[in-house]
Parts: C-alpha cells; structure tokens; sequence
C-alpha cells in the first residue's frame, strides 16, 4: 500500500503546530526528505528566532546566512557583539531565548577608576577588548543591570559573574561575598566564596546558614558563580540588578581577580 502523501502547505502547517522548539524541529527533519524540508524551511525556523533581536556586529569575513535556520544555529554556536560593542548576545540552542553578557566595563565596580585599586587589561581569552583586573582593594561592590523587556518572555533566568584569578590572588575567600539579584522591588540574596578554599573553616556563627555558592569551571576556561535567578514574565518592563559586594566594609584586603562580566542566560 503507497503511503498517504500530504500537500506541502499542509505539512508545513502540521509541523509549525507540532515543533515546540529548536531541538524537536530538528527530530522532525530526521523523519524523511519531505519532513526534512518542512522541518528546515524559513517557516518554521522565524518562530524561534526574536523579532526584537538587537543588530549584532559579525566579522566582515562571515558570509550572510543562508537561511533562518543557519541564522538560529549562528546566533547560538557564536557569540556576538551587539552596536555598543559592550554586550554580546546569542540564543540558547534548546529554547531559543535570548541571552547577554554585560562586559565588565558596562558595569558598576566601587573604585574602578582609581589606579592604585583597579586597572584595565586586554584578554585574548575575553570577548571583550578588555577586563577589570583588582590590585588591592578593602572592599568589593560589583553590580550590572538588564531591561526585563530585552529579555524572552516565560523564562526563567540566572546571573552569573564570569571572572578568573591572577596566580598571586589572596583575600577573597573570606569573608563571604554577599550575592543578589534585584527584579523590581523583590531581591533575593544568597552567600558566595569568590575564591574556593577547601581548608577554609566556617565561622560558627553562620554554621546553620546554607553553605555559600561556589564558583565553578566553565568550557571556555573561566570561572563563573551564579548570583540568583528569577522568572521573566514579560508584562511590564522592569530593571534587574545583580551584584555582589561584602557587608562589612573594611575587611580583608584582596588582590587577583580578573573580571570579564556578567552573564545572563536562561536557567536549564
């Protein structure tokens, strides 16, 4: 018996109402050629890219896409620099939702501008053409805000702070780091060790807290912690503002960590 062969318009239709997402339109176009088709059209694929995606800068070496799906599978391999040269920006490849890091130029860090605190260094391994390297400093203040209507509507969100550790870093272990992520007037706060030590001991007044977040290794070889998470409704346009800074002014002084920015994508 011949298999039913459906009009290509109404496919089409069955697939754009089937695919959730990136990841099942790609399950369909395994099915046969015709889904194939359907599945990669520029139909289906201008669903999961944003209208509202921000012009982005690419090298003058890059050919223009292809197609929308090229385009998705560009804009979530890569990560590109949007105008201002101070954010880039890429969509998650599960979801499609769009993601930011805010480099740390664009943000607010106490003490920046004197030399003796704070200096700028160039990184090869940065996506920016340069980072906050710390010198010695008393007290860290660190903090950078996003629009929530730049954001993906229905998602939920995490801030991260991307950095590394001169060698010679001291002094960030302890006290513990104060983070916080402010979405309108609600902030929630949570405990972090910017600098991993595992002989460090607890002070016992804070021994029944949860222990504080710790920073781990990511693929492209730096560190990040997460500073807090919230859901992105989409209604109104509100601003959100992570930070990380230590309640007790005067403490410990610290040298050593490098910072490229802060990272904001969706929480998987």
């Amino acid at each position: 018996m011949e298999a039913i062969q459906l009009p290509e318009d109404v496919l089409l239709s069955v697939i754009c109402r089937a695919v959730a997402g990136p990841r099942a339109a790609c399950i369909a176009a395994t099915v046969s050629p015709a889904f194939r088709a359907a599945a990669d059209s520029d139909t289906v694929w201008s669903r999961f890219l944003p209208a509202d995606l921000a012009p982005l800068v690419y090298p003058d070496s890059a050919p223009p896409p292809r197609s929308k799906k090229e385009l998705f599978l560009r804009l979530s391999g890569t990560h590109a620099l949007l105008e201002d040269g101070l954010t880039s920006a890429w969509l998650d490849r599960e979801t499609g939702a769009k993601s930011y890091m805010i480099a740390a130029r664009a943000m607010n860090i106490t003490w920046v501008d004197t030399p003796d605190y704070w200096r700028w260094i160039p990184r090869q391994d940065s996506r920016f053409p340069a980072c906050a390297e710390l010198l010695a400093v008393c007290w860290l203040d660190i903090s950078g805000r996003i629009r929530s209507r730049v954001l993906s509507d229905n998602t939920r969100y995490a801030a991260y702070l991307v950095f590394k550790m001169d060698d010679d870093c001291y002094g960030l272990d302890s006290p513990l780091q104060s983070a916080s992520v402010s979405v309108g007037e609600d902030t929630s706060t949570y405990q972090i060790r910017l600098q991993s030590n595992a002989g460090h001991q607890e002070d016992p007044a804070h021994s029944a807290a949860p222990p504080p977040r710790l920073p781990k290794e990511r693929p492209d070889g730096w560190m990040e912690v997460e500073l807090g998470d919230w859901y992105n409704h989409g209604c109104d346009d509100i601003e959100i503002c992570a930070r990380v800074r230590e309640t007790r002014f005067g403490g410990n002084w610290k040298k050593g960590l490098i910072l490229e920015g802060l990272e904001i994508r969706p929480k998987n």
